[in-house]
């Protein structure tokens, strides 16, 4: 474990601040330091988003992602990075003047990123997923009963008849078994990108949100077969 990553057995208290996404991962990451509030409180929330310029993520709704942090009641905001990128992600951590920054990852898929980024600052990570059993994680959402809804799959990764059953549905033990745990070549949680999520509800949300409007439709590229979601609220649970 290197400096930057905080020891999940350190009993000293931890303000944090959780990189949310709102899907499965990030939502089990706050799950999991939630559960242990002599150690750990969760402050706040930040997603990270491409410039207003641009398009926004396919998987990703802000607007869906806003609903979330109501139905959790945390604060969250929208920290928009520009190039060069590393220095932007670090810039903007620094001056949310937290001591932890929390994510959501499982494996290092982009060259150790976030480890650079907190490099040299006084900012620590805590990843309480990393280099986790799939099984084991996707175990821990079902038994909690996580509502999520796959939001986007790529088809580079997995064949279009199969995203089309994956895409808009919500992500079941049965749906993992039969469909997810049959690919090949699959990271059981979409760790490589395969599958992209969006949570409903869990046990730590005060509300939670309903779909009431969707449809699946093709990336402009062909890469991605994704969810619009056009129209969504948030209801007493």
């Amino acid at each position: 474990m290197d400096k930057n990553t905080i020891d999940l057995n350190d009993t000293e208290p931890k303000e944090v601040c959780l990189s949310f996404t709102g899907g499965k991962d990030s939502t089990l990451t706050l799950h999991l330091i939630s559960a242990q509030p002599s150690k750990y409180k969760v402050t706040s929330l930040i997603t990270f988003t491409p410039p207003a310029t641009t398009r926004p993520f396919l998987a990703h709704s802000q607007h869906l992602i806003s609903l979330q942090a109501k139905a959790l009641s945390l604060p969250h905001s929208f920290l928009p990075v520009t190039p060069p990128y590393l220095e932007s992600y670090r810039s903007l951590i620094i001056s949310r003047n937290v001591p932890y920054l929390a994510t959501g990852d499982i494996l290092d898929v982009c060259n150790q990123f976030m480890d650079r980024v907190v490099e040299n600052t006084n900012v620590k990570l805590l990843r309480p997923l990393w280099e986790r059993d799939r099984n084991e994680l996707m175990n821990i959402i079902f038994l909690n009963n996580f509502e999520i809804l796959i939001t986007c799959v790529n088809l580079n990764k997995i064949n279009e008849n199969v995203a089309r059953k994956m895409v808009g549905s919500m992500l079941t033990r049965e749906l993992y078994e039969i469909i997810i745990l049959k690919q090949n070549n699959v990271d059981a949680c979409g760790e490589m990108g395969e599958y992209h999520s969006m949570v409903l509800n869990a046990p730590l949300f005060k509300k939670k949100i309903i779909i009431k409007k969707g449809e699946q439709k093709l990336s402009d590229d062909g890469n991605f077969l994704y969810f619009t979601i056009d129209d969504c609220k948030i209801i007493d649970k």
